[in-house]
């Protein structure tokens, strides 16, 4: 088992339930957080030619995690899930626009 990894879940009309596993060694922010699953899930996207899927994933969405800080996940347990959401309209400096 690795201690560094965390668990981070789509929470969106779409692409609820995508998962993504990232290195906690690797980040600074939650907006790193963001960038690193959207580039997992985009990656996904493009290797099976999802094309409508990856353009509603690149245009008009905000991705953001505001159920944690990042302290909060630094020092999580190994086996908690974090949610990064597109479908709510929350106002925080927390939000990442994909474009």
């Amino acid at each position: 088992m690795n201690n560094y990894k965390r668990t981070f879940v789509a929470s969106s009309e779409i692409f609820s339930g995508y998962k993504v596993d990232i290195d906690i060694r690797r980040i600074e922010t939650l907006e790193n957080i963001v960038e690193i699953f959207i580039r997992d899930l985009q990656s996904v996207l493009k290797k099976y030619n999802l094309e409508a899927l990856l353009d509603k994933l690149n245009y008009g969405n905000e991705w953001h995690i505001h159920s944690h800080t990042l302290e909060e996940i630094l020092t999580s347990n190994v086996d908690e899930l974090f949610y990064v959401c597109n479908h709510c309209n929350v106002n925080s400096e927390l939000e990442v626009t994909i474009l």
